[in-house]
């Protein structure tokens, strides 16, 4: 296998550099509308990523087509160990394969200066295989584990935007919509001594749609006015089944808080308007409004409970902005936004990972409520650049991972909202330019987290102070060549019921540029001396928890890159549905 990548990477560069001696003999005579970009990148596991970027333009319209696709596998092992009514001691061996494609088409389309449309349809299949293999250790009996998970999605994304310009960045309208579908399956088996003793099926259908009008105006006096409405809902059908066999061991699938599935509907009404204006020479300020009328129904198929919630809830935002001179610039911002849970913390399957430990959402969930205040303080010169942050962040129902534990010495992960927690931070960036190849970029974040808050007799208090930093190193010949190196650091953390312990790690890469950089081949050692990992403790009156995983992240890299007809990157939108990981990590 690896000699075939091998083959496959020499004869890529082969094609790029004939390529590109002949798009420099024909760019002269013609500038062609095709434009893009190759890359494919190994690391000599059999772990490859690859991505091709295509543009077509034309005077009123360009066409782009990009792909994606990777395929890794990731090899984590962990450590976990609990003593509540008894002690219990396992040894986690993790294998992960990721298979994913991801294909994008936009349209951008101008049929004249005064009218944009955008139109744009996604395509993302990953694939995720997970096979455990856990060694369980009691006081009186120990069992050899196996888990295998096989899940799927299938996404399907289209947004169309159209703005009509009266006059450009004084009078405008604009008009977007957005829809995702979305199709998941997650089939699963479960041995224990080479015995089956449980299977699961699984499959959810999350989908959301958004509806968006904005308005700008601007006054005679440089006073501008936006105001505007939007439609989101989201909605979401799971259903999970767990179906034990006649080996089932002790019987201890009858003892779980089972739920077969979840019906969650959610529509949020939104008006906002906001005025800004130049003041003098120096001041800027802006001042709005978001108000937002939240409605949710939730179901739980188990024992068909209904919750409905509905909630009107006003966020304000206010900046004020004083520009001294050119390179200064000093401001105070004010927000309020709502963060509202993820399906995966709100569904309410119950998912062994073992006969002792289970994962469950909380579809009861509430969206989190943040208040934040911010100074930005920002210096650019010839030669250094200086930008700093000090703010205050107040949220309420703050969303953390909680352990459960159980009289027979089981543990289950799930969600649940805190009280309040605030946050006192300063974030420091410093970028220097000591001579034109070298830049050198430091930067810290010191936070002090303080949070409170109960469930089912769980403190999770928090009075922690912590800090992280990085350290970048970039030097750039005039010859194409780059060097780039990366220290990452992080200081103990505490979070409800868990103390983590520092980690850090370093990364270094290369990368030289041919035919004026059209060409582009790299080298790169991810986390080089094999030090990052996770630690998580927790020591209480009434249990004892530590967990280690140490994922397999010490790998070189060999990558190319080939541009053509000076084609320029965009930038790529966020995953719809993020997947949050929990406190306690096992391989997942």
């Amino acid at each position: 296998m690896k000699k075939h990548i091998t083959q496959l990477l020499f004869s890529l560069l082969t094609f790029c550099t004939n390529t590109d001696i002949y798009a420099q003999e024909n760019e002269k005579k013609t500038k062609s509308p095709w434009s893009g970009s190759v890359s494919l990148n190994y690391d000599f596991t059999n772990n490859f990523t690859g991505n091709v970027n295509l543009g077509y333009t034309q005077k009123n319209w360009d066409l782009f087509l990009d792909y994606s696709g990777h395929s890794d596998r990731i090899e984590i092992s962990s450590e976990l160990f609990r003593s509540f009514s008894a002690e219990t001691s396992q040894l986690l061996e993790t294998e992960q394969h990721h298979l994913s494609h991801s294909i994008a088409l936009q349209l951008d389309m101008r049929p004249s200066s005064r009218n944009l449309f955008l139109w744009n349809l996604k395509l993302q299949f990953p694939k995720i295989t997970t096979n455990r293999d856990i060694n369980n250790r009691t006081q009186t009996k120990e069992y050899d584990l196996h888990h295998r998970i096989a899940f799927s999605r299938k996404t399907i994304e289209g947004s169309l935007f159209y703005k009509h310009i009266y006059e450009t960045n004084k009078h405008e309208l604009s008009l977007n919509g957005i829809f995702s579908h979305t199709k998941d399956s997650r089939p699963s088996t479960y041995q224990i001594d080479d015995i089956l003793t449980h299977t699961s099926t699984g499959n959810e259908k999350p989908e959301f749609v958004r509806l968006q009008m904005d308005y700008l105006y601007t006054f005679e006096n440089q006073g501008q006015f936006e105001t505007g409405i939007q439609f989101f809902s989201r909605w979401n059908k799971t259903r999970y089944n767990l179906h034990g066999t006649e080996e089932t061991l002790d019987n201890w699938l009858s003892n779980l808080p089972l739920n077969d599935g979840l019906n969650h509907h959610e529509y949020i009404y939104t008006a906002h308007l906001s005025y800004s204006r130049q003041q003098g020479e120096f001041w800027l300020y802006k001042i709005g409004l978001h108000a937002d009328y939240d409605i949710t129904h939730t179901k739980l198929m188990e024992n068909t409970d209904k919750h409905n919630f509905d909630r009107f809830y006003f966020y304000p935002h206010l900046t004020l902005q004083y520009t001294p001179s050119d390179q200064q610039e000093l401001a105070f911002h004010f927000t309020r936004k709502a963060t509202r849970p993820d399906y995966t913390q709100l569904n309410p399957f119950t998912n062994p990972i073992d006969h002792q430990t289970f994962e469950q959402g909380n579809p009861l969930l509430r969206p989190e409520i943040t208040n934040r205040a911010e100074i930005n303080y920002l210096l650019h010169g010839e030669k250094i650049q200086l930008n700093g942050n000090f703010y205050f962040n107040s949220t309420e129902r703050f969303i953390t991972p909680v352990t459960l534990f159980s009289e027979n010495n089981t543990l289950t992960l799930s969600y649940t909202n805190g009280s309040m927690e605030n946050k006192v931070g300063l974030d420091i960036n410093l970028s220097g330019s000591p001579t034109s190849w070298m830049t050198i970029t430091p930067s810290i974040s010191l936070v002090h987290a303080h949070a409170n808050g109960k469930y089912q007799g769980i403190n999770l208090h928090v009075d922690d102070f912590s800090w992280s930093g990085n350290l970048e190193l970039n030097l750039n010949s005039k010859k194409h060549t780059e060097f780039q190196a990366l220290f990452s650091y992080q200081s103990p953390t505490k979070v409800p019921q868990f103390k983590i312990e520092e980690n850090y790690y370093l990364d270094l890469a290369i990368k030289q540029g041919f035919f004026n950089n059209r060409l582009q081949v790299s080298f790169s050692v991810s986390d080089v001396f094999d030090t990052s990992e996770w630690q998580a403790r927790s020591n209480t009156d009434t249990y004892r928890l530590a967990n280690y995983s140490k994922e397999a992240t010490h790998a070189y890299w060999i990558g190319l890159t080939f541009n053509f007809n000076n084609f320029t990157s965009r930038s790529s939108a966020d995953d719809s549905h993020p997947q949050k990981r929990q406190v306690i990590q096992l391989g997942q």
